[in-house]
């Protein structure tokens, strides 16, 4: 045989295989192998070598199930991708179709579980999760505004409804707190800034957000610190008591008193 008829036949080889090759697998997301399928969800279902019983996009219905070709329906909700699959080829067993296939289940596309953003967030609503989203993933997803402020608090409703876990937000930003992976139905809060207020003798009067343990020092230097004419023995705090009725407290020489929400800082006028 010549070379050029020998190339010509490994060619022609090739070609007549090419069918038989399982069908392409689209990019998958990295899910997690505990991740539950529910309705609204798609599948991917790959049999290998032999794609006419592969099927991509394959919608579970309302009903937890969908039909597998015309073999019959397969039950998918709260069963893993990789449950799914036992059950198609036990399914194809069982008809006759294949006594060992090697089938695999992909998530094809994620429309199960949510979780619920509000708050001081650019983008808030429901947002769909693959199971291995954290909340610090999520947040940035939904984005804070200039009014977030320091806390975030998750309500997580599964399996008992109604338990809360508080978050500083600094901690998550910085990594100092644990990755909080998010599971279907958690409701996300992010609290608006708890805000004090200084006036009187600092460089910039105004509004300060209310952080951790906050001290009137901190306050004050967030105010951009006392001016020439300060009186650093002269502060105050202006506060209501639970009645609502306003007091005033004079604040220590050590200025380590701590900060509420809703306070007033008077830095007084040194006298010449």
């Amino acid at each position: 045989m010549t070379t050029a008829l020998l190339i010509f036949v490994l060619h022609a080889f090739a070609g007549a295989h090419a069918g038989a090759q399982p069908p392409a697998r689209p990019p998958q997301q990295n899910v997690p192998a505990d991740y539950t399928v529910g309705p609204g969800d798609k599948l991917n279902i790959i049999v290998l070598n032999i794609s006419e019983f592969s099927a991509q996009g394959v919608a579970v219905e309302s009903d937890g199930a969908f039909e597998y070709l015309n073999f019959g329906r397969i039950r998918a909700q709260d069963k893993t991708p990789r449950e799914i699959a036992a059950a198609v080829r036990a399914l194809l067993i069982d008809k006759h179709q294949h006594n060992d296939p090697t089938v695999t289940v992909d998530v094809a596309e994620f429309r199960s579980q949510f979780v619920y953003v509000a708050g001081a967030v650019k983008n808030g609503g429901s947002f769909p999760i693959t199971g291995n989203e954290t909340l610090l993933s999520l947040l940035s997803r939904a984005g804070f505004t200039t009014s977030s402020g320091s806390y975030v608090e998750v309500t997580r409703n599964k399996p008992v409804p109604g338990t809360k876990i508080r978050f500083a937000r600094k901690a998550l930003e910085s990594g100092a707190a644990p990755a909080f992976r998010l599971q279907d139905q958690d409701s996300i809060i992010v609290t608006e800034a708890e805000k004090c207020y200084v006036r009187g003798e600092v460089r910039t009067p105004g509004s300060y957000e209310v952080t951790e343990n906050m001290t009137v020092l901190e306050a004050i230097i967030s105010a951009g610190d006392f001016t020439e004419r300060a009186s650093k023995g002269g502060v105050t705090i202006l506060r209501k008591d639970e009645s609502g009725k306003p007091q005033k407290i004079k604040v220590p020489k050590d200025l380590s008193m701590p900060v509420l929400p809703g306070d007033t800082i008077v830095v007084g006028r040194r006298i010449l």
